[in-house]
């Protein structure tokens, strides 16, 4: 079960880093680091954004500069915002 949700959030994560960085192609994985995304301030601030509309929820203020991968993303969205995804999902199946 975990392991689903994992995979969904990160499905999430992933595709608000493409909005972000208008690039599908960089072989996005748990393990990427975001400093190999070379984001920046302003890119991690537009990322937090982006985070914010996929997943419909609001991140407290500088919450990414405590991320170094995407991992770590997806664990504090799986655990503090998105418990119930896998629920939600096969509900509507």
């Amino acid at each position: 079960m975990e392991l689903a949700l994992n995979s969904s959030v990160l499905d999430r994560v992933v595709l608000a880093i493409e909005q972000t960085t208008c690039n599908e192609e960089f072989g996005i994985t748990s393990a990427t680091r975001l400093a190999d995304l070379h984001l920046g301030r302003f890119g991690r601030a537009k990322l937090a954004l982006s985070l914010e509309e996929v997943c419909d929820i609001e991140l407290p203020d500088q919450v990414l500069k405590r991320f170094s991968t995407i991992g770590d993303i997806v664990e504090y969205l799986n655990r503090y915002y998105l418990p119930d995804v896998e629920l939600s999902q096969h509900a509507a199946a």
